[in-house]
């Protein structure tokens, strides 16, 4: 039986994805001359030539290519391998780790994560970054699952499952200050200092066209993905700001904040993402097999 280096399988995977040694190199904390030789011991072993070079950047083949899912997915088992040994193999409390865009409103994330914890006594971690960093993340098995705004089913050649877990109306808050807006809404915002997403977010880009629709200008002093700000601005009465009802609960009872209006046809949809594993998380299956829809949020 031949045996093949998972460590060169790694190597390659990493230049690969950074298209050139060097970056590789650094990455990897690998010399140079010492990963080039690595690489060339691979080809040779396979037969084949992985690498073209263009431009002074390596170019997969097609045999490359090929090659790259094989080490990929090798790569995906290791992880997951260690992973189980780690939390699932042995006597050790069940662990439930879960990646949350900062577009997410942290009631939602609770929510979540509280019920999986009260139901199954397991420890929590909560991550919060890039919908990049986050999936690649999900896909090397560092965490479970993944809350976005987004529907991912794919990314790059990897597959991905998404569970479509809430679609809430989206709703015009801010403090009594701007009470007079509710009179001829939505036209009443048209000037006044509104907080919204930034520009890559789903939600901006319906709030855009809801404004261009009702032919409505409002004044935009600031833009964040963090709902969490976008609530602290607003209850300063610094402006208006977009979100569904049940991410303001607490400041409206508090009389922080109040409702302006509904927009129409505008709704915030949250998602949970999760990739193919051999031993399922029996925290996660608990969380996708919940209808988030019937229970009581924030």
């Amino acid at each position: 039986m031949k045996w093949i280096n998972y460590h060169h399988l790694i190597y390659f995977k990493v230049i690969a994805q950074q298209g050139s040694i060097s970056k590789a190199s650094e990455i990897l904390k690998v010399g140079q001359p010492a990963l080039s030789a690595q690489l060339k011991n691979l080809e040779e072993y396979l037969g084949v030539k992985l690498f073209d070079r263009k431009n002074r950047k390596l170019h997969l083949t097609e045999q490359g290519k090929v090659a790259l899912e094989y080490a990929s997915q090798i790569n995906y088992l290791g992880q997951e391998l260690l992973h189980t040994m780690a939390t699932k193999g042995v006597a050790q409390n069940l662990q439930l780790r879960v990646g949350a865009l900062d577009s997410i409103p942290k009631h939602l994330i609770c929510d979540i994560v509280e019920f999986a914890r009260k139901k199954t006594g397991c420890f929590l971690s909560i991550y919060e970054d890039s919908k990049e960093s986050l999936i690649g993340k999900l896909l090397s098995h560092q965490i479970d699952l993944v809350i976005t705004d987004h529907h991912v089913t794919s990314f790059g050649q990897n597959k991905l499952y998404c569970k479509k877990i809430l679609n809430k109306k989206v709703m015009a808050h801010a403090s009594k200050e701007f009470s007079n807006l509710k009179k001829n809404f939505p036209e009443s915002l048209n000037g006044a200092p509104c907080i919204v997403p930034t520009s890559h977010s789903k939600l901006r880009g319906d709030l855009d066209r809801f404004f261009y629709e009702n032919e409505v200008t409002p004044k935009l002093i600031a833009e964040t993905q963090d709902t969490a700000l976008q609530k602290i601005l607003a209850s300063k009465s610094e402006g208006v700001i977009f979100l569904p009802h049940f991410t303001t609960k607490e400041l409206m009872a508090d009389n922080k904040l109040i409702r302006l209006g509904q927009l129409k046809d505008v709704f915030s949809s949250y998602y949970l993402v999760h990739s193919e594993q051999r031993i399922e998380n029996p925290a996660a299956r608990l969380i996708l097999d919940q209808n988030f829809e019937k229970m009581r949020l924030g």
